[in-house]
């Protein structure tokens, strides 16, 4: 696909398809909701200190509003053992780094690999649940909520993996958190190249999750 396929052509088509769903009467409300739902937040996030209980944060990770963001699909049926997670002693912790390098660090290239680090996916990977799937779609949409200026809407590995072949990227291996950067990054250079700088942050961060419908587009 990628020797078939212009990058910029690619991009510009996943663009007016977001644009285009975001322009019918059934969508319409999704950006701003989204947006009003991050802001609330990054704004407790940026008033949160160490001593004080995570479990402000609860009510935020499976919100209805949080599928403005990401939407969960048949994700929903995992939301039990996601409370399982995210109760444990280990994923506070983990939570506890995020929320501190969300509000400390700078948003810039060096940021993913610190996200990685902290190791929740891999924490996720290792934890044992009584019964039912690992809560994978939730616990990756919670970190694009923490993150989402560096990241894309696309909480699915699959989606996103595929995304990031048909935009040349090689992800097997390599850590959700460094795939997630490494699509948005070309998302971000197109939108330079385009001067789309003026663009919302739900539009940069929506675009490549219409990439796979682009491809498919241009090869009809």
């Amino acid at each position: 696909m990628t020797k078939t396929l212009d990058l910029t052509l690619l991009l510009k088509k996943a663009r007016e398809l977001l644009k285009n769903d975001l322009s019918k009467i059934e969508y319409e409300h999704i950006e701003p909701s989204a947006t009003r739902f991050l802001n609330e937040i990054h704004q407790k996030i940026s008033n949160w200190d160490e001593s004080t209980s995570l479990s402000i944060f609860d009510p935020y990770w499976i919100n209805k509003n949080a599928n403005d963001v990401s939407a969960e699909g048949v994700a929903k049926m995992n939301k039990a053992n996601f409370n399982v997670f995210v109760n444990d002693p280990t994923t506070q912790e983990k939570l506890k780094q995020l929320l501190m390098l969300r509000k400390n660090a700078e948003l810039d290239y060096r940021l993913p690999a610190k996200i990685s680090k902290v190791g929740l996916i891999e924490h996720l990977d290792r934890f044992n649940f009584s019964r039912g799937n690992k809560p994978v779609f939730f616990v990756h949409r919670m970190l694009i909520m923490i993150f989402p200026e560096l990241f894309t809407s696309i909480a699915d590995r699959v989606k996103l993996d595929e995304s990031a072949k048909v935009l040349g990227i090689k992800s097997k291996g390599v850590a959700f958190e460094l795939v997630q950067y490494q699509v948005r990054d070309k998302v971000n250079d197109f939108i330079i190249e385009k001067g789309l700088q003026n663009e919302s942050e739900f539009v940069k961060r929506g675009i490549a999750w219409w990439v796979l419908d682009a491809a498919k587009a241009l090869k009809e």
